[in-house]
């Protein structure tokens, strides 16, 4: 199937219509779907780090959706996961599509959505009625140690819960919607034509730059982005480099 051409630096990139990410990140994810390569392009690998020891742990997750200029995709609170978030909002997303000698790489800070309705609405959209059972009868056990009477009352209430009408199944009252509100962007892609190419987005604070740099063997172009409005993210460090004031990124798309 026919796919994005390849992007050699940030000029063809703004030239080509993706001086926003999310324009591009759209582009690679359905040039994943169109493929036929990948069981699904929504699957991303999620880190998060704990706030006491420091140690980083990663688990593969479901995209909900990509909107407002935020990746979402759904939880519990009680998960591992989720109480890493909950001490430390900064996670990292990534795509991996190196079945097209692509990935994606996004940093950003995680915020909560817990209207009910929004919730039930994504539950329903993006799992399968084995997955919805599950969730739901594991409620707020989820990443807990399962004892053998736990377990009972787990396949019990899950057998119950699997006889109701797949629209039917409730999410738990501890999912919530995890919203991704990302700071940072990294493009990979190798290709015949350009070689190995990490196109960088970073979204900063008015009056910071970011940086652009060539390492071995991939050559390396950053966008620079300067808000137009207060933002709710913290002030990322610029990255190592010379500076270079190049095209803004902002949130509008």
């Amino acid at each position: 199937m026919p796919q994005t051409k390849p992007i050699k630096d940030p000029k063809e990139a703004i030239a080509r219509g993706f001086a926003q990410p999310f324009s591009l990140f759209r582009r690679w994810q359905k040039d994943a779907v169109r493929s036929g390569r990948f069981a699904s392009a929504d699957i991303f690998l999620l880190a998060t780090v704990c706030a006491k020891t420091l140690r980083p742990s990663q688990r593969p997750m479901q995209l909900a959706d990509v909107c407002d200029n935020a990746f979402l995709f759904l939880s519990t609170l009680t998960s591992r996961k989720g109480d890493q978030i909950s001490q430390n909002k900064n996670v990292s997303l990534y795509f991996d599509w190196l079945k097209l000698d692509r990935y994606v790489m996004v940093e950003g800070e995680a915020t909560l959505v817990r209207d009910r309705h929004v919730v039930n609405s994504y539950f329903q959209k993006i799992f399968p009625s084995e997955l919805k059972c599950y969730f739901s009868a594991i409620d707020n056990n989820q990443s807990k140690v399962i004892d053998s009477e736990f377990k009972e009352k787990f396949q019990d209430l899950r057998q119950k819960i699997c006889h109701y009408k797949d629209s039917m199944i409730p999410p738990p009252d501890s999912m919530v919607l995890f919203k991704i509100e990302p700071s940072y962007f990294e493009f990979y892609e190798n290709s015949n034509e350009v070689g190995n190419v990490r196109l960088a987005y970073s979204r900063l604070v008015e009056g910071a730059k970011t940086s652009t740099h060539t390492s071995a063997p991939s050559n390396t172009a950053s966008m620079s982005s300067r808000t137009r409005r207060q933002l709710s993210l913290s002030k990322p460090q610029p990255r190592r480099g010379t500076a270079r004031r190049l095209t803004p990124w902002s949130k509008q798309i």
